[in-house]
This record gives C-alpha cells, structure tokens and sequence, in this order.
C-alpha cells in the first residue's frame, strides 16, 4: 500500500507579485485628457448630442421645457465676452427657429441689456443662413423666422422683472389661443417657446453698488420666482433660459493659469473644498475653489434648474452641467465648436 505524499515534499508555488492582486482603483473623477480621448467611446456623457437635438417639449433631454436653463462661465477659464458666453444659446435659438413652422405667434422672446452683443439681430440673421441645410436660406428667407422673435432690451434689473411681466402676458395671450385650437385640431403638436433672458445677475450687482447686497438679492429672487412660475404654468412649451455675465467662481482671472491648461480635480482635492460647500463643482474647477462664492450666485444658482458652465480646458470650449435638478444630465459635458 502505497503512503499518501508528504505535504512537505509539495513543490513551492510560483511568485505572485503582491499588486496583481489588487484590483485597479476607479477614479471618480476622469483626467481631462482621457475625457477628450474617450469622446467616442460612449454617448451617454455627450452634451453635445442634447444641443444637437435642441429644445424638447419630452422630459429626456437637457433643454427640456418646463425648466429654467442657465448659462454661465468660469471665470478662472473663460474669456469674459458676450460672444463667449452667448455661441451655445444663440444656436439653441437658431436651431429652434429652423424647426418650427411659420406662425403668427412669436415662438421667442430675448429680454437683454441693450449692450449684449451676442443676440444682435445681424448675428441671429447670419446664424439662420449658416445653420441652414442644403442651399441655405435665402436673407428673406431667415428675416420670415426673425419675425418669430420679440426682443426686449433692459438697463434695469426692474426693467428687466417689468419685461418679464410683459413677457408673461404674451405668454398667456398664446395658452389660450393654443387651447382653443386644440379643441379644434386636437392632433395639432404644440410647438415650443423659447424665453431667454440675458444678465440678471449683472443688473442685480448694479442694485447692489447703487443700494445694499440685501435688496439686490432680494429683487433678483423675486425676478427668479416669476420665471420659475412661468416655466411651470407652461410645462409642455416653454422654455426659459439664462445668460449670466458675470461669471462663477473666483471674481479675477488668475494669468497664472491660462484658460488652456489642464489642472483638474482630484479626488484627494475633495478635502480641500471649503466650509460651508455649497454641492456645486465641476472636474474642470480649480481645487479649493467655490463656483458660488457669493450670496448674489448662490441666489442666482437656487433659482436655476440645470445649469451649464462654459470653460475653456486645453484652448477647447467646453459646457458642463454641474446642476440637474429635475433631469438626469448632472455630469454631462461636451465639446464646443464655434463653427457650425
């Protein structure tokens, strides 16, 4: 009977260097390089596939109806410029001045001050001919879907919260045209309205240089609050979005750290966030640093449903939603070009 082998004459096994074993860790926060390298892989993350698509009376994209969409910029990686800041907008408006049907309603309202240059006539006329498929839109053409547009200058923030009053009226005067068409035709889609608004956090720091901080926040509030009412009154058609000139983040553009470096958030930098932080950040934010520094943004910011900021990360104009309130969008970012 043939004994059973010693354990110890076993032969030793093979060497296993001890990091094998660990499984990679996952990095919550992306490089910004693989970011952009990692374009195509998947979709999901592209927000350049929602401006593509443009405003929605559904509930699955960004620019949603029912909601209020605000623009800003970081300021510590952005050029402080109404064109800046005013391209995705403007395309957003173009776009969705293509895809209606000509109509004696105006399907878009632009309360601005009068010395924002981004939404001028003449540029909205170019953007319509541009954006056009085929052989393009003829000058005649693109002045019929401007006809579409009321637009509202302002010097005021008051003026600005009349011009919405007004705003509100016009839009009240359309629900009940379109109730009584449906009665008629119920089949008949609803087309969406667009109402964008440029500059109320810069008009409620001019109430705050001419009165207190108090009363310039307690006026941009109360402005915040009629848009939100409005937005919600007319859910399935209406779509409010907000330009912000002033920008977010730190109040001085750091030469230090041109707009086309690459110094994103680590992980480790989450213990270098200030007290008292306010949820908001972006993987393209400088560590340490607060998007809503002072009481005017986070006002502004309480105020907004989604909110999309405009930086600049290797000399590439980016938007990021850093806020979805109601939807899934929180994280999306896309590339943008300004030629198109």
């Amino acid at each position: 009977m043939a004994s059973a082998p010693s354990v110890y004459a076993a032969e030793p096994a093979c060497p296993i260097l001890a990091h094998s074993l660990l499984a990679k860790p996952e990095s919550k926060i992306p490089d910004t390089g693989d970011l952009v390298h990692e374009a195509g892989q998947n979709d999901d993350w592209n927000l350049k596939d929602d401006w593509i698509t443009g405003t929605q009376t559904n509930n699955t994209g960004v620019f949603r109806c029912g909601s209020v969409i605000g623009f800003s910029r970081l300021r510590s990686r952005s050029k402080d410029t109404d064109e800046y800041i005013g391209q995705i907008p403007r395309y957003l408006l173009t776009s969705h001045l293509l895809r209606i049907d000509a109509s004696s309603e105006p399907t878009a309202f632009i309360i601005y001050p009068s010395n924002f240059d981004a939404l001028a006539p003449r540029l909205l006329l170019n953007a319509l001919q541009s954006l056009s498929e085929g052989p393009g839109l003829s000058r005649e053409e693109a002045l019929r879907h401007l006809d579409a547009v009321q637009l509202l200058p302002v010097q005021t923030l008051p003026n600005a919260a009349q011009a919405i009053g007004n705003v509100s009226e016009s839009l009240k005067e359309i629900h009940e045209k379109r109730q009584a068409q449906q009665r008629d035709t119920p089949a008949e889609p609803t087309q969406p309205v667009i109402l964008i608004v440029v500059g109320l956090d810069t008009l409620a720091e001019g109430v705050i240089r001419a009165s207190n901080p108090v009363r310039g926040t307690a006026l941009l509030a109360a402005t915040l609050r009629n848009l939100t009412r409005m937005a919600r009154a007319y859910a399935s058609w209406l779509s409010i979005i907000l330009i912000n000139t002033s920008g977010l983040g730190p109040a001085y553009f750091d030469a230090t750290q041109p707009p086309d470096s690459n110094q994103t958030r680590t992980p480790n930098d989450e213990d270098a966030r200030p007290s008292g932080d306010d949820g908001i950040h972006s993987i393209f934010q400088t560590p340490g640093s607060s998007l809503l520094s002072t009481l005017l943004m986070k006002t502004l910011d309480q105020g907004i449903d989604t909110h999309i900021m405009v930086s600049d990360v290797k000399a590439t104009q980016v938007a990021e939603v850093i806020k979805d309130r109601i939807g899934t969008g929180l994280g999306k970012w896309g590339i943008w070009s300004p030629k198109r």
